[in-house]
Order: C-alpha cells, then structure tokens, then sequence
C-alpha cells in the first residue's frame, strides 16, 4: 500500500509540473506572436514602400522633363512650377495631404548643381502604415527627385519657320545638297521635312523637325546623329521673341524710282529704292557698306551681271503688304557681298517684311558657283528658293524663310567662327534630357 500510495503522488507532482510548463509555454507564446506579427508587417509595409517610392521617381522624372521643357521656353519660375504640377498631377500626384512637390533651377546640388540649363524636381509623400504601426513605428516620409537639362546638340543654319505647312522644308528632284550644319522645321506637317525624286541632303550634326520627316525611296539623308522628328520648334532667331529687327523708317524719301542699273552705269547708294531695283545682266558694280531699302518692288539680279560689296543689308518692305518684293537672283550671276559685322543689322544681308504675304512671291537665290552671299537671309513669310553655293572651305551663309526649296546643286559651309564674327544669330538644337 505504501508503495502504491507514493506512486500515485509522484504522478501528481509530476502532473503538476507538466501543466505549470506548458503554461509558461502558453505564455511565451502569448508575448512573442505580436513581435512576430509586428515584425511580419513591417516587412509588409516596406514592401509597400519600395513599390510607392519606385512610382514617386516616376513622377519625380516626367515631371523634371516637363519644367525642364518649360525652362528650355523661357517661362517664369511660376509657370515652370505649374508645368512640373500638372504634369505630376497626370500621374495622380496631388500636391495636398502631406505631399509636396518642388522645382529648383538650377539645382542647388548634385553634379549640376548651379547650371542654369537644369532643373531638379524633388517629391515626397508620407510613407503608408498598415502593420508597422502595431509595433508603434513613428511617421516616416518617402522622397525622391530627378534632374532633367537642356542639351545643345549643335546648330541648324537653314530653319523653317511656318508651322503648319506640308514640306516646309523640301528637298526634291535631283538636288544634291551638301551643307556643314543641321536643318530645321517647324512645322507640325507628317512631310515637315521631305525628301523625294534622287534628293540627297548632307547634315551635320542633324535634321530636326516639329513634325515628321519623310524620305522617299529613292531620297538619301545622311547625318552623323539621328534623324529628331516630333522635336521642339527652333527659335525665329530676328522674331519678336529673340532679336526683333524692325524695318527702318529712314530714310523716308526715295533715293532712285525704278532704278535700273546696266553696263557702265555707276554703283548704287545705301538708300530708298521705290519700285524696285534691277542689275541687267552687263551691270558689274561693287555695293558701298550700308542698308539698301527695296521699297514697294523686287530685288533683281539678272544673269551675268557682277554684285560685289561688303557691310551690305538688303531689306524689302512697302507700306502696303501687298507690294511688298521678293527677290530675285538668277542662274549665271555673279553675287558676292557680305553682310555688316556691327549694329542693328550685323550678320544680315537679306531681310523681307515679315508683312509680306506668302501667295504674292517666292525669293529665288539660282546664281549656281558664283553665288557667294555671307551672312542671314530671312525671309520669314515667303518661300525661299535656292540652288547654288560656293564649295568654299569657309563662311557663312544661314537660311530662314516660312518655306525653304532646295533644287539642283547646293553647297553650305558653314563655319562656326565666321558666323560668330559676322554676328550671325545661332539657331541651335537643344533636346530636354533626363540626367539623374
């Protein structure tokens, strides 16, 4: 009985050690599946960021290129901030409940810290809290920022300005055009920049276009750099918006009426010339510096005759739009003048009316080889036509009109001191990049 009565205790003890165990057991359990719990969530919850911060560098980017496009225009800080905000609002970034966007230009750091041509967008929003708060995580806030730049991709010496216009800037037939600089068009056309027949055109560094460009089959575009279609529009570089030249109102009196110069006759003045002016094809003159105003008439320089001069500008205007001229220099002659290298009108030797109205005339530059004009043509409401061109190895000749026709042989080189030196206006190619 004793033993039976001692085993039966042991038992007891033992049972009761078994539960006071499993107790603490429970117990413990009871403590640690929170930590385990919160723990779990926190790794939920940075999943979640992970993924929120990969989307606010998204909109950190797009809208960096979108202020950065806003800079390239010259808008105000205001209007650039608006840019980065609407576009961030396109990606359902909202500039309330504790989110923020900023813009700086130029960015105060990074590697282009202090450069005018880049701008930073940084962005923040508060990290959400779904099981990391369980643990009591404080507060915690996702940031982000991007740096987008305008980017000089080299200059254009013929640009088309009209911005709507089918071929804009065209290229056809058996034209060979080989020119030491890009081209430009502004026009929204799909044939912003066409080439068609056997054309062949020679760029460097590029062809851009607001647009399209089309080539045709048998058409050969070669340029070191792609091809820019659906780019921004360049500048009217003598537009209101940049250099802004204006006709000038003196003299007011006509020099000469309908002046027609010939074989032997003397040299025209800087001056007014009412009715236009003509060199018959046996006129052999050299042009005095200055600014020769072709008033309600053509400038025509007929085939075989001799232009000489430098410090020349050439300007079409009339009261009337509808008279005002175009010019004209034909196949054979001999054109070689430059434009002043000083005051209003440096590096310009043709200037048109921008009043002129494009169906009344086309400008027709077809002297050939001995076609030698240094300096800007602009022709901003007509169509500029041009065949010719020295081979020379150096110069500078820049072509704007609201429509630019290539046919025959064409040659442009440009060098880039020369044009600095005469003054001639830079219409360079940017893009907006984004950097970091």
């Amino acid at each position: 009985m004793h033993k039976i009565f001692m085993n039966n205790k042991l038992r007891k003890i033992l049972r009761q050690i078994g539960s006071a165990q499993k107790g603490a057991t429970l117990l413990y359990f009871a403590l640690i599946i929170p930590v385990f719990v919160g723990f779990a969530g926190l790794g939920f919850d940075a999943t979640l960021w992970f993924m929120e911060k990969r989307q606010l560098q998204s909109v950190a980017d797009s809208s960096a290129i979108a202020a950065a496009y806003a800079v390239s225009k010259d808008l105000t800080a205001e209007e650039v901030l608006l840019a980065a905000t609407n576009d961030a609002e396109t990606n359902s970034f909202y500039n309330t409940g504790g989110k923020s966007i900023q813009v700086i230009t130029p960015p105060t750091s990074g590697k282009f810290s202090g450069m005018s041509n880049y701008v930073m967008v940084a962005v923040s929003m508060p990290a959400a809290r779904y099981f990391s708060r369980i643990i009591g995580a404080n507060q915690s806030t996702i940031a982000t920022k991007a740096t987008a730049g305008i980017i000089s991709m080299g200059e254009h010496c013929i640009l088309a300005l009209d911005e709507t216009r089918d071929r804009a800037l065209e290229f056809s037939g058996t034209s060979n055009v080989d020119i030491n600089c890009g081209v430009s068009s502004n026009s929204s056309s799909s044939e912003a920049i066409y080439l068609n027949g056997t054309a062949t055109l020679t760029a460097n560094p590029s062809a851009q276009a607001y647009g399209d460009i089309y080539q045709g089959n048998n058409a050969t575009l070669d340029t070191p750099n792609p091809l820019q279609p659906f780019s921004q529009r360049s500048p009217d570089p003598y537009g209101p918006s940049e250099r802004n030249l204006q006709v000038p109102s003196s003299p007011v009196a006509c020099t000469m009426t309908n002046l027609s110069v010939g074989k032997n006759d003397p040299a025209p003045v800087p001056g007014r010339y009412c009715g236009g002016l003509t060199f018959g094809a046996q006129a052999n003159v050299t042009l005095s510096p200055g600014v020769y105003i072709i008033d309600g008439g053509d400038f025509l320089v007929r085939g075989g005759a001799t232009i000489t001069g430098t410090g020349i500008t050439i300007i079409l205007t009339a009261t009337d739009p509808a008279n005002i001229g175009s010019i004209k220099i034909n196949g054979g002659a001999n054109m070689n003048i430059s434009a002043p290298t000083s005051g209003t009108w440096m590096g310009v030797a043709f200037f048109q009316d921008p009043r002129a109205i494009y169906a009344n005339g086309s400008n027709d530059f077809l002297g050939g080889a001995n076609m030698n004009i240094q300096g800007a043509v602009y022709i901003p409401s007509q169509e500029i036509g041009f065949s010719g061109g020295s081979e020379s190895t150096s110069g500078c000749l820049q072509l704007v009109g609201a429509k630019v026709t290539f046919s025959g042989n064409s040659f442009l080189y440009n060098d880039y001191a020369d044009c600095d030196s005469m003054g001639v206006e830079k219409i360079s190619r940017t893009i907006v990049k984004l950097e970091e």
